[in-house]
Formats: C-alpha cells, sequence, structure tokens
C-alpha cells in the first residue's frame, strides 16, 4: 500500500497571512501594514521565533466569513521579516522578503491567527547564472534591456529588479514578473508553476507583450494621437 503524500510531515511550521489581493515571490520585497490585533500578534510571535510569515491567497467569496477562517489558496509563499518597526498604537510597518514557494499540508494550531504545516516547494529545471548567464538568461536581459531603453528616463521604476545581482534563473524571472503587473489569477499560476524553464516562457512573453505596447504608444504619439486616452 502506497503511503497517502498528504499525510506526510511538513517542511515548518509558518503562520499565515491571508490576502485577497496579494501574491509574492522569492527573493522579492513585500512592504506591509499590519495592523489587525491578532496579526499584530503574528508578527510579534514571528519576531521571536524564525521571522517567517506566509502569504495565501484568500479565495473568492471569503468576505463572509472574513474575521473567522475563510477558504485559501493552498500554494503560497514564505517570507523572512527583514525589517519592521512598530508604530507607538502597536501597529507594525515590515518588509518581507520571499523565502521559498510553499504547499500547506495541514493547518493546526489554536492561536489568532493561521498556522500550518507547509511543504516547501522545488524548483525544476533551474540553473546557476554566474558566472555568464546561461543562453535564457541573456535572452530576457536583453529583452529587459531593450524594454528600458524605450522607455523614458523618468519612468525608470525605483525598484526596477537589478539583474546583474542574481546568481539563478528562477531568481531573474520571479524578480522580472512580480516587477511587471499581471491579473491575480496569472499571477498566482506564476507562483504555482514549479518549472523554471516554463516561468521563463511567461516572462518572455510579458516582455515582448510590454515592448509591442510601447513601440505602438510611441508611433501613435509621433502620428498626433494622446494614447493616454486610449
Amino acid at each position: 500500500m502506497k503511503p497517502n503524500p498528504e499525510i506526510r510531515k511538513g517542511d515548518e511550521v509558518v503562520s499565515l497571512f491571508p490576502l485577497p489581493n496579494s501574491v509574492f515571490y522569492p527573493e522579492t520585497l513585500l512592504p506591509l501594514h499590519i495592523f489587525e490585533p491578532r496579526y499584530r500578534q503574528m508578527v510579534a510571535d514571528a519576531l521571536q521565533e524564525n521571522r517567517k510569515i506566509g502569504m495565501v491567497l484568500l479565495k473568492p467569496g471569503y468576505e463572509t466569513n472574513y474575521f473567522d477562517r475563510p477558504g485559501v489558496v493552498p500554494t503560497g509563499c514564505a517570507g523572512t521579516i527583514e525589517s519592521h518597526t512598530q508604530l507607538p498604537d502597536g501597529k507594525y510597518n515590515i518588509v518581507l522578503r520571499g523565502y521559498r514557494r510553499f504547499k500547506i499540508l495541514r493547518e493546526i494550531g489554536d492561536h489568532a491567527y493561521r498556522q500550518a504545516e507547509v511543504l516547501y516547494l522545488e524548483d525544476h529545471n533551474d540553473t546557476d547564472l554566474s558566472p555568464d548567464l546561461n543562453n535564457w538568461g541573456k535572452v530576457l536581459k536583453a529583452l529587459y534591456q531593450d524594454y528600458l531603453k524605450l522607455l523614458p528616463r523618468h519612468l525608470h521604476a525605483k525598484d526596477a529588479p537589478d539583474i546583474q545581482s542574481f546568481s539563478r534563473l528562477s531568481q531573474m524571472v520571479d524578480a522580472l514578473a512580480y516587477h511587471f503587473d499581471m491579473p491575480l489569477d496569472q499571477k498566482q499560476a506564476f507562483l504555482e508553476q514549479q518549472d523554471v524553464y516554463e516561468r521563463v516562457q511567461i516572462v518572455k512573453s510579458l516582455l515582448t507583450m510590454k515592448i509591442d505596447i510601447v513601440r505602438h504608444s510611441r508611433l501613435q504619439s509621433n502620428k498626433g494621437f494622446d494614447v493616454r486616452k486610449n
């Protein structure tokens, strides 16, 4: 009889922070303002323990059950509290740095906030980028630089990813995907994709689309159209 993989022991117990519109990825940064009492306690406890918080997406229809335990999407991303400030009223401003993708095995504990035993998910087909970028790294780097060249300098985002700093292909694709806006369901699907080459294809298509949009907008502007009204 084969063992049921769903009853295996998890890698770690992580406190859960469910939100309706927040998906993030490993090695990216997520600033959060923590004001609900249960989540203030969660942050305080995390700071005393492993500093980890697991971000998960609330399922549709959460509104009727928000203050209890509404359904969540089982794949999330754990982050480590990189910096924090506790305000005089007890609220927190924190910054999470994405740590690893995870799958919830089971919720446990009796805290006011939710905790779960999680299984960390492994990346497939990840490759080393140093000392030289591999082929896919070079493709993404060239596309990203082409995109930046098309933008006026004042539109270059201050938080644009520094693609020279990445050592793994997975880091590059996650950072680029996080930097560009995608519909929420696509963000979650990207998070759930463990094959790095598949994530590369998503980011490549996204960059190509962004470049085409900017080029088209510039062409219409040169013809006298105000593209901001489209």
